[in-house]
């Protein structure tokens, strides 16, 4: 009994000691509604440093890593045509803003202006630097926050304690 309440107390002080979270990754997917390119789909993951969030108002960071892919390319930050980020309102996160032109597509991920139910895409088809007419469209966008590997860890460690408890439980029986 002393040695799994030493064990017990040991984990608990380990993941104690365990730094906050300071980087979140998101994963995303989506699929164009309207233009040329419709059902077209486009996948990606992004991740930024989210130490500094406040929750207070619109907070904007800038990503660490980003990659996009659509219609057999992968694009990445440095792609971007400016600084690609991400927007927050009062802790809620809006989603990703990105813009990237190449001699054939100019392709936005737009952030929500209140939560990512509002967030899109949008893109014009090109063709020496200028929209072909009719070339152009909107589509949808999911994120999903990706789990960090610390709350992976949390959760072994729980199922683990639940695993303990309910064996100690069969043999005091």
């Amino acid at each position: 009994m002393s040695k799994l309440l030493r064990t017990t107390a040991f984990a608990s002080m380990l993941f104690a000691a365990l730094p906050a979270a300071q980087a979140a990754t998101y994963s995303f997917s989506g699929m164009m509604d309207s233009g040329s390119l419709i059902g077209e789909t486009f996948t990606g993951s992004f991740s930024f440093d989210d130490l500094g969030l406040t929750g207070i108002d619109l907070e904007i960071l800038d990503l660490n890593s980003l990659s996009l892919s659509i219609l057999g390319t992968t694009y990445t930050i440095a792609n971007a045509d400016s600084t690609p980020d991400v927007s927050f309102l009062n802790g809620s996160f809006l989603g990703l803003s990105y813009s990237v032109t190449t001699s054939t597509l100019g392709f936005s991920v737009i952030p929500g202006f209140s939560d990512t139910s509002d967030a899109f895409v949008a893109y014009d088809k090109l063709s020496g630097g200028n929209i072909v007419d009719g070339q152009s469209g909107f589509g949808s966008i999911v994120y999903l926050p990706v789990p960090e590997p610390e709350s992976y860890a949390m959760l072994l460690a729980g199922l683990g304690l639940i695993g303990l408890v309910a064996r100690r439980r069969t043999t005091a029986a």
